[in-house]
């Protein structure tokens, strides 16, 4: 979270950790998760919110950090409007492109499933914030990768093509 934060992705503050007891005290955020207001959200509060995920991941892999649980449910937008990734005990330090583009495949799965009325429309703006940050050239390799990690699922549409 520490690195994150660093890389200027907002993260809850930690107050303490306690590797005896095995316990983190942390800030809580106040405000509202993602996946509570995207679906109720007005088109271009969609597009703006989708647009700084898209940046805010586009921050962390910049940084060679992987959250590894990219979900809506992850996200909290608090009460200045800022959002603040949260969740990280599946993150990891790794430049690799698979590592990105599994990143992303699951923010695509997140979308699909939990807003499937506008996944397409807020895929496509994360998509552009995304590439805001890392530059069209890396961003392309990135989602070359997250294509070849999707063919590689079960029951997949581009499979049957093939």
């Amino acid at each position: 979270m520490h690195e994150a934060k660093a890389a200027g992705v907002p993260t809850p503050l930690i107050y303490m950790v306690n590797v005896p007891e095995a316990s983190i005290i942390m800030e809580y955020v106040e405000g509202r998760q993602i996946k509570q207001i995207l679906n109720k959200a007005m088109q271009e509060k969609r597009h703006e919110v989708c647009v700084e995920i898209g940046e805010l991941i586009g921050k962390l892999h910049s940084k060679g950090l992987i959250h590894g649980d990219l979900t809506t449910s992850n996200m909290i937008l608090g009460a200045e409007g800022k959002i603040f990734f949260v969740d990280f005990g599946l993150s990891e330090k790794n430049s690799e492109l698979e590592a990105k583009g599994v990143d992303l495949h699951l923010m695509k799965r997140a979308l699909q499933s939990t807003h499937y009325q506008f996944w397409e429309e807020c895929l496509k703006n994360i998509l552009c914030g995304y590439t805001s940050i890392l530059g069209e050239e890396a961003a392309e390799k990135v989602y070359d990768k997250t294509r070849e990690i999707e063919r590689r699922g079960r029951y997949v549409e581009e499979r049957k093509l093939e």
